[in-house]
């Protein structure tokens, strides 16, 4: 007889849950994003924080309200104006900044944005203080310029470079591949594609880095006898989809974005990895950072595998054919950090 004790099987590994999202700002596309995770069932509960206002003490409590009096599935809604109430979360999405206003110039709103989310962020550092590594929650931000205010955050928060993420790559993938099948006389459905670098001018999109219906743009292009430079044009349109709306509308786009970041939120939340254009974190990766930068990390638009771990990897493909494109917007990028690093340093004696 075998008298060895039975084992039992370990545990099926499982994610970390992640389903108590904080929502920071009360501007519309973090009223949207809530809306997005109410419609989607995402998590178990929502925690809305608006910052108090003259006159308007606690507008996030009050929509809250009005949305629970009118959603009949839902997951656990708090509206607040105690910035107390976000602690414990697992994931926050931060909305806050200022848009761009008619003559103001982008140094005027890199400023105004850097001392907004640099003050939030240390408001989190303070929140979260002495909680384990693990325990941290992932900030997934969207305050423009994004891919410098995803900096600021890390910058001033201190948490780990994999739980600082920016929204921005797939609200311009999504604009490009819809742009792209319209001109192909597709539906869209099916497209999906890649943006590196800045959220703005430099951003680079190439038609070698976007599929349709899992066949390569490219190679469907020269199947379809498709002009390569007529859909370059209409990528190079489409990166200033931004752009094109506040021009028709007067204002900056909210469904869409929030959209694009509950996609990353869902990875987040359901613990099912995917990869994703994103804003991340980087120092070494893609050979963009040199030591006469005088800077050791920078964000910067990337293909990234993110889940429950934040951004759990940083994809490093073949860029050659982009590489003086990437150099560009990087250039950009690290003049507005360096920026950033001097109104920290003067206004927060952050280093």
């Amino acid at each position: 007889m075998d008298d060895r004790i039975f084992q039992a099987p370990s545990p099926f590994a499982r994610p970390k849950e992640r389903d108590r999202i904080g929502v920071w700002g009360f501007g519309n596309v973090s009223r949207d994003v809530v809306l997005t995770l109410v419609d989607e069932g995402l998590g178990k509960e929502i925690v809305f924080y608006g910052r108090p206002k003259e006159n308007f003490p606690n507008r996030a409590d009050a929509w809250v309200a009005d949305l629970e009096a009118n959603t009949v599935r839902r997951p656990r809604i708090k509206g607040t104006n105690k910035i107390e109430d976000m602690a414990g979360l697992d994931v926050i999405f931060i909305g806050a900044g200022v848009p761009r206003k008619p003559g103001q110039s982008r140094s005027d709103l890199l400023e105004i944005n850097t001392k907004v989310i640099a003050q939030l962020s240390l408001a989190i550092k303070d929140l979260y203080r002495g909680c384990a590594v693990e325990n941290l929650p992932i900030l997934v931000f969207m305050g423009n310029p994004i891919t410098t205010m995803t900096w600021v955050g890390y910058k001033t928060s201190g948490f780990p470079q994999q739980n600082i993420m920016g929204q921005a790559g797939n609200l311009d993938a999504a604009r490009i591949c819809q742009a792209v099948s319209r001109e192909l006389n597709l539906s869209g459905n099916d497209m999906r594609g890649i943006v590196f670098g800045e959220h703005g001018d430099s951003m680079v999109a190439s038609p070698r880095y976007f599929s349709v219906g899992g066949i390569p743009l490219d190679a469907f292009m020269q199947s379809e006898g498709i002009d390569v430079q007529k859909i370059t044009a209409v990528i190079e349109d489409a990166k200033k989809g931004g752009t094109h709306f506040v021009n028709e509308t007067g204002q900056s786009a909210s469904a869409g974005p929030a959209r694009a970041a509950c996609k990353m939120l869902r990875c987040i939340v359901t613990g099912e990895p995917e990869v994703q254009p994103v804003v991340a974190v980087i120092k070494n990766e893609y050979d963009l950072l040199h030591s006469k930068d005088g800077i050791d990390s920078m964000s910067f638009g990337v293909p990234a595998k993110i889940g429950s771990g934040g951004v759990e990897k940083i994809y490093e493909l073949d860029t050659a054919d982009i590489k003086e494109n990437l150099q560009h917007s990087a250039g950009i990028i690290k003049q507005d950090i360096t920026a950033a690093t001097q109104i920290l340093k003067d206004t927060y004696n952050i280093t």
